[in-house]
């Protein structure tokens, strides 16, 4: 996640995958080149064929993988705002934001046993503790502990 703002009142992150989007992109541009150029080599019910599966795979990737995931901290309005975008439309959930405790790292072990790792908010609650992840997919890396780490100290009122 990638730290937008970071004042004493506010704090913004954002996760955009931009590398899985810009190959994605670059993936349809490609096919849509390649379907071009056998339509004109062939006609256009071999390309059309073609066209909607070299085209149809990449941008059906792009739907379900390409989400831009958003967490907002704000103490003047006293709000904590999580937003998700994708090719479909904008999602926002919103909480106090005196219920949120802390952030931690949630951990995935794959099949491989490599490790993957998410961000999870963990809110006060009556009468448990609620949890809410800032995107639902797992990432590599040390990207989500150190998101967690400027969400807490953020919260214990220190800017990073």
């Amino acid at each position: 996640m990638k730290v937008v703002e970071n004042t004493s009142d506010r704090l913004f992150l954002r996760d955009a995958p931009w590398f899985m989007s810009s190959l994605l992109t670059g993936a349809i541009v490609l096919m849509c080149y390649v379907t071009w150029q056998r339509y004109l080599e062939v006609g256009f019910q071999q390309a059309a064929l073609m066209g909607v599966f070299a085209i149809g795979l990449p941008a059906l990737g792009f739907v379900l993988l390409v989400r831009r995931d958003e967490l907002i901290l704000d103490r003047a309005t006293g709000v904590m705002e999580i937003r998700h975008t994708t090719l479909f439309g904008y999602q926002r959930e919103e909480e106090p934001l005196d219920r949120l405790e802390q952030a931690s790292t949630q951990t995935h072990h794959t099949s491989n046993g490599n490790t993957r790792h998410r961000v999870a908010l963990i809110l006060s609650g009556d009468p448990k503790k609620d949890i809410r992840n800032i995107s639902p997919a797992y990432g590599a890396g040390p990207h989500s502990k150190d998101a967690a780490d400027i969400i807490n100290r953020w919260l214990k009122g220190g800017v990073s």
